[in-house]
């Protein structure tokens, strides 16, 4: 009576090894299909460029989607000219510092810059690749949301180790107790360099205020800023302000 059991279960399994093959592919693939064609999935942003300087890994992403991009969690996964992998960054390796690898409010059409220090292996890298997590889209028909402040270049300064950008920021009629403000550097040939991005504090309805944008980082000379965007923080703890 055993032996007709296991017979029988070997059959069983036989039929699935060779009849689900397919299936099983395709679920690996994540496809539902059973010919073990993949479904092309279109990415969250696409990659638009991407550059490497002095250990800094730098990515503009662009929102081709008609949706606004809340917010969205971003790692890098760099290979080197060979396919293989020369690390993975994220928020975990780069100390917590979420401000590296987390997109916010983009509207669509625009671009943001993100950063991962990755030192000197960063000149490995050939190519790169982004996954996402924690994404959060607005409401296709949401209106877009009214500029809180503008950012505007002013200077530009290059040290042996490290590039300061000056740039003055002018809130509107309401207060902005946390921002995230971003310069996105560019060579003379107009070829990305670098994000610098930071976080600020307290900005009151209707200030001007110049502040300092340090990148630990050298840049090529002739280097200049190409934009400076500043986004209203809303998420995570807000500052007392006077």
């Amino acid at each position: 009576m055993h032996k007709l059991v296991v017979g029988a279960l070997a059959l069983v399994l036989t039929g699935l090894l060779t009849t689900g093959c397919s299936t099983i592919r395709a679920q690996v693939d994540g496809s539902t299909r059973s010919d073990s064609t993949p479904i092309e999935v279109a990415p969250v942003l696409e990659t638009a460029e991407w550059a490497v300087n002095d250990g800094l890994v730098s990515v503009m992403v662009r929102n081709d989607d008609s949706r606004v991009l809340r917010t969205a969690t971003v790692a890098l996964q760099g290979v080197d000219a060979d396919g293989v992998l020369v690390g993975v960054w994220d928020t975990d390796t780069m100390a917590g510092e979420s401000a590296c690898c987390t997109v916010l409010g983009l509207e669509p059409g625009e671009q943001f810059g993100l950063y991962f220090a990755v030192g000197p292996q960063a000149e490995r890298i050939a190519d790169v690749e982004l996954s996402f997590s924690e994404i959060s889209w607005a409401k296709a028909d949401a209106e877009p949301a009214e500029p809180v402040a503008a950012a505007v270049p002013q200077d530009t300064m290059l040290g042996p180790d490290r590039t300061v950008v000056v740039a003055r920021v002018e809130t509107g009629e309401q207060a902005v107790p946390r921002a995230l403000v971003q310069a996105v550097l560019r060579g003379r040939s107009g070829k990305l360099i670098a994000v610098v991005t930071g976080r600020w504090s307290c900005f009151a309805a209707g200030e001007d205020r110049r502040i300092r944008m340090e990148l630990f980082q050298r840049v090529p000379v002739g280097t200049g800023v190409d934009t400076v965007t500043i986004d209203r923080l809303d998420t995570g703890p807000q500052p007392t302000c006077p």
